[in-house]
């Protein structure tokens, strides 16, 4: 009954102001999510970043992710499957060879909210001193008590980081926070002076551009694009070192003097600027008879 269609989620909150800009001015770019539940999202007018419009809290959002979110949002009740390790083991080989060749020898890297830890595994097997932290208490036990990592249960705001890290990774992570602002000064904070992050999303503006609010959903608070990602590192004093512009997004940022912020937000601007509420709503219906038919609309 939880998911029933045109309810609303038990886990709500209240308006908050663009969790990346401060902005207050926001529009409203659909009422439902992909299962019809109500859950409204809003893009910024000043910097374009999507968020949920009624933010859940930090302890809703924590208390979620440490026992309900595997459940909930991938049907899982016990530690990872052998499909779903199979396929973070694969993409775990592809964003080391991306960011292997910023790699210092032997280098201490964080991975940040690492699930059940196979890129931490396979950066092990290369020589890196590799660590990490996940919140859901399944995924973090199997990673450090069935595969003997370096692995914490907790959230970023509870992690303690010993040792200055020369990297910090964090995959498919920001777009399940409420303050990214926070998140990343915190990373920043664990960094050597010349460290690097790497950050990959999903790109909400390709996401709305094929399924519409069929790419909405419970478990992602946050929507990037190409350009709020890199708001994001700026406003914390980093700068693209390399940008992996996808249908997911990956910067690897390294500290540095950013382009302008009012530049930057006019170019997160212009990627978000067609998808408003009634665009929104026509790519779910096209995307949906597309499915049905093997073949895809476009008027």
């Amino acid at each position: 009954m939880k998911n029933l269609p045109f309810t609303k989620y038990a886990l709500t909150g209240s308006p908050v102001v663009c969790p990346i800009c401060r902005g207050t001015k926001r529009t409203i770019i659909n009422k439902y999510d992909r299962r019809f539940k109500i859950l409204p999202h809003a893009k910024c007018e000043a910097c374009a970043l999507v968020r949920h419009e009624f933010m859940p809290s930090d302890k809703q959002l924590s208390d979620y992710y440490s026992k309900s979110y595997r459940r909930d949002y991938q049907m899982v009740s016990s530690g990872p499957t052998l499909k779903h390790i199979k396929k973070r083991v694969s993409e775990a080989k592809s964003r080391l060879a991306r960011l292997e060749p910023y790699l210092k020898k032997n280098p201490r890297v964080l991975d940040f909210g690492c699930g059940s830890g196979e890129f931490i595994e396979l950066l092990q097997s290369k020589g890196a001193l590799s660590q990490g932290f996940e919140p859901g208490e399944l995924y973090a036990s199997y990673a450090r008590d069935q595969k003997g990592l370096s692995v914490q249960n907790c959230g970023w705001e509870n992690y303690e980081c010993e040792d200055k890290m020369n990297v910090i990774t964090s995959f498919h992570v920001f777009e399940h926070l409420v303050d990214p602002q926070k998140a990343f000064q915190k990373a920043v904070s664990w960094l050597e002076p010349d460290g690097l992050i790497y950050i990959e999303v999903p790109n909400l503006a390709n996401l709305l551009n094929l399924k519409g609010f069929g790419s909405l959903h419970i478990a992602h608070t946050l929507g990037f694009g190409r350009y709020s990602l890199e708001l994001l590192g700026a406003y914390n004093g980093m700068t693209p070192l390399k940008v992996f512009d996808e249908f997911n997004i990956g910067i690897i940022f390294k500290k540095g003097d950013p382009r302008s912020l009012s530049e930057i937000r006019q170019n997160s601007i212009d990627e978000f600027k067609n998808l408003n509420a009634k665009q929104v709503n026509k790519n779910f219906w096209l995307y949906s008879a597309s499915k049905l038919v093997g073949k895809r609309f476009k008027f």
